[in-house]
């Protein structure tokens, strides 16, 4: 495969794929910007909030993340259907999305506010971040049905060539979320500061914007008139079966990779609490004790003011009270780098939906082309973009945070991470690339095995067991990203692909 890009294939990929890259990317900045506008409130809540939030998202996009596959159903059977010469199959296949999203959101949505509580529970014992964190998660469980929706209108959209869409409906509501922060966080007029629960009812608000922009979209007579989509008549359970079987895989792998990320935050929680422990081993006044005192589960102390027997946890307090310095650092770490990841799963969306559209013209060396063009361009961009970051890491974390201890914690692991942006970029890529040929069950499978043998394992070996601590959770991560880069390039360079049929 040579090194240089095909000059037309590349206009082509760049024109249906910068709509989607701003889209992405402004959708992603809305989870960045709550973390900067909660990062500036008081250190009392700046860090235990950007904690909480860290936990929080991928709890969401556990439960909304799996659904939203249903977005990548739809662009795949799209695109294979335009690119055959039947836009009105393909107005057929976004009314029996919608009807599979709002099914699938509402039960999702009820399931997700009465699990978010034990989640947090097992993640954490840090009772700051539980005061903060789970009311965030249960109200922007809440807009599950709009993030769904949202997305099967993008798969839609994206999939007919029309990738502008969801670019302006992406950049209407990061507006609304801005204002929307800045006046449910730190309160303005008659409305009250609501802290961290602000910056999830702003999101929850941004969210149904930006589905009512989309659903308004859509009601335009250029889409609306050579698609005919909305007939109830068009309604069919067969083709609404046929999209879950094709996103299901997709949605797993999605709630394998939260999953994972779930695990790996739990570990770094495991640092946060062995810090405290060490501060209390060292500590003159615990340290004093007598050995069977000092891990004793209470010390018991009386006080003769009210009378009144107290049992006090010192381990659990310090616990509970201690600033989650690693896993605020690894909340900021992947804050920055998911918005290099959207924008390449944003050029890998763009090559779904040429290699789909170029299968459906029974184009395969063309669909393979747009696939290895695409990652070169990808890899030469945000290779780049790593190599700004691992000159200037202070500065970006600087745009988050204003917590010193926090910044020096997250240096290292951000570095490394940059150095890996042309791995992240292939493996991202092809992912998509490989979700728009119709192979969504490679992907689930190793999405599965990473994470469940590669990435929560060796984080809690290298960063517990061999105490390489918050070091040793960059260096799975760095496992993690290579193995699923060689996975990717291997099956799309195998071609078995291409004779999919979706």
């Amino acid at each position: 495969m040579a090194l240089s890009v095909d000059l037309k294939r590349a206009k082509t990929i760049l024109v249906l794929g910068g709509p989607i890259v701003i889209a992405m990317f402004t959708q992603t900045f809305i989870n960045v910007v709550d973390t900067i506008f909660v990062g500036k409130l008081d250190p009392s809540y700046a860090t235990p909030g950007q904690a909480a939030l860290g936990f929080s998202l991928p709890i969401l996009w556990s439960l909304a993340g799996f659904l939203a596959a249903i977005g990548i159903g739809t662009q795949a059977m799209t695109a294979r259907r335009i690119g055959s010469q039947k836009p009105e199959e393909a107005g057929v296949v976004l009314t029996n999305s919608i009807v599979v999203a709002i099914v699938g959101s509402l039960i999702f949505t009820v399931l997700g506010w009465f699990i978010v509580p034990p989640f947090f529970e097992f993640l954490t014992r840090n009772q700051n971040v539980l005061n903060l964190g789970i009311p965030y998660a249960q109200i922007r469980v809440l807009g599950i049905l709009g993030m769904v929706l949202t997305t099967s209108y993008k798969g839609f959209f994206d999939g007919i060539g029309s990738t502008r869409v969801h670019m302006y409906a992406a950049l209407v509501m990061n507006a609304a979320n801005i204002g929307l922060n800045y006046i449910f966080i730190f309160g303005w007029g008659p409305i009250p500061a609501m802290y961290v629960t602000g910056a999830a009812v702003a999101s929850l608000l941004s969210t149904f914007i930006g589905l009512v922009m989309m659903v308004v979209w859509s009601l335009r007579g250029k889409y609306r008139k050579p698609h005919r989509y909305y007939r109830p008549r068009t309604l069919n359970p067969k083709l609404m079966w046929e999209i879950v079987k094709l996103s299901v895989p997709s949605g797993a792998a999605q709630l394998f990779v939260m999953s994972g990320v779930l695990m790996f935050l739990k570990i770094i929680g495991m640092l946060d609490e062995t810090a405290v422990e060490q501060t209390l081993r060292v500590s003159d006044f615990y340290a004093a004790l007598p050995e069977w005192m000092q891990w004793q589960e209470a010390i018991r102390t009386a006080t003769a003011t009210t009378g009144t027997l107290f049992v006090t946890d010192w381990n659990f307090a310090l616990i509970s009270g201690r600033p989650p310095v690693y896993t605020t650092a690894a909340k900021l770490v992947i804050d920055l780098l998911s918005i290099g990841f959207v924008m390449c799963i944003a050029f890998g969306t763009a090559t779904a939906t040429l290699v789909s559209k170029s299968m459906g013209e029974k184009r395969f060396d063309l669909a393979e082309a747009y696939g290895w063009d695409s990652v070169k361009i990808g890899s030469y961009f945000f290779g780049a973009i790593g190599l700004i970051i691992i000159l200037q890491p202070a500065f970006f974390l600087d745009l988050l945070t204003d917590d010193p201890q926090v910044i020096n914690a997250a240096i290292p692991g951000l570095r490394i991470m940059a150095a890996l942006e042309i791995f992240i970029a292939m493996a991202l890529i092809l992912t998509q690339a490989l979700f728009g040929a119709g192979n969504t069950r490679f992907v689930m499978w190793i999405e599965l095995i990473l994470h469940g043998l590669c990435l929560a394992p060796l984080t809690y070996l290298f960063g517990v067991v061999l105490d390489f601590g918050f070091l040793g959770v960059w260096l799975s991560a760095t496992i993690y990203v290579m193995a699923l880069a060689v996975a990717m390039a291997w099956k799309f360079w195998e071609g078995s692909w291409k004779e999919i049929e979706v």
